[in-house]
């Protein structure tokens, strides 16, 4: 029984370790579907599969409401500048930059989501979360720069990783607005949307490439890439994420954001064998400790 009440009580904290899990070995998972199936047709079945399980969720969940115009509107908009622009940028940015400006430029989705709510929705920092945003981003740096990635400064690995911030800012849009709608409707109804219009929009952007693809010699682990992307990192996760949004506010949820290249580093130690130095050991507490302030 106090298992049961444990779970209760920190259901969300333990939703959100579910998705960072899932997250971080995401990045993995989708290159090897890639690599077969190209960027933008990948993106296309992905999508499609969690487009399907959302409204068989929502079907199955009695949650859906009839939207207004105004509403749908606005969802549109989130959809096409958040969700989807979040997508292209990130699918387009990593394959033009290194692996350490991609991580430097990932850092960015907390402060952006602190920015835009600081300007556009006027919500003061209380002393204790800007405190846990300081120590989780410390926390960030030192993990990247004590894990000898390459930081390049090279007009090409620069366009690539203005490419991901932008994306960042888009996804911290996305964060910041899905909670306007959550005062109204569930965040699988969002995420509904959300989803399948994004997947309007990369099939449309996967037409020229679809011509070139013989979709019968794929191997099993592209399919099995697609699918693991589509049912976890994007129907389970962005349902989970968006519920985060509007029972913690944004700027809290943004932040377990910081986890992820913690989870990839002992991920790494764990099943890879990989040596930890000190500057990854300190960068994990100074984000764990930043989290933990953060909730205070």
């Amino acid at each position: 029984m106090r298992k049961f009440e444990y779970i209760r009580k920190y259901f969300l904290e333990i939703s959100m370790l579910v998705v960072v899990l899932i997250w971080s070995s995401n990045n993995s998972v989708i290159k090897i579907g890639i690599s077969e199936i190209g960027t933008f047709t990948y993106n296309a079945l992905r999508l499609s599969i969690a487009s399907i399980l959302c409204w068989l969720w929502l079907y199955k969940t009695h949650t859906y409401k009839k939207m207004p115009w105004h509403d749908l509107k606005a969802l549109i908009l989130l959809s096409l500048c958040g969700f989807c622009f979040t997508q292209i940028c990130l699918t387009y940015g990593l394959s033009k930059t290194t692996a350490g400006n991609a991580s430097l430029a990932s850092a960015i989705m907390p402060l952006a989501v602190v920015l835009l709510n600081r300007i556009f929705k006027k919500i003061p920092l209380s002393k204790m979360m800007t405190i846990g945003i300081i120590l989780s981003f410390s926390g960030v740096l030192s993990i990247i720069f004590s894990s000898n990635k390459e930081i390049s400064f090279s007009n090409y690995h620069l366009i690539g990783t203005l490419i991901v911030v932008f994306g960042q800012f888009s996804n911290a849009y996305y964060t910041i607005y899905a909670k306007d709608l959550l005062n109204n409707y569930s965040s699988c109804q969002i995420v509904s949307y959300l989803i399948s219009i994004s997947a309007v929009v990369f099939f449309i952007l996967a037409i020229p490439e679809m011509r070139t693809i013989d979709f019968s010699s794929l191997s099993n682990s592209a399919w099995i890439s697609v699918f693991y992307s589509g049912i976890f990192a994007l129907w389970l996760c962005n349902i989970i994420w968006v519920y985060a949004v509007g029972q913690i506010g944004s700027t809290r949820t943004a932040l377990y954001q910081y986890l992820l290249p913690v989870c990839s580093l002992w991920f790494a130690y764990i099943l890879l064998d990989e040596t930890l130095v000190t500057g990854q050991i300190i960068g994990t507490i100074l984000i764990l400790i930043g989290l933990i302030i953060s909730r205070k």
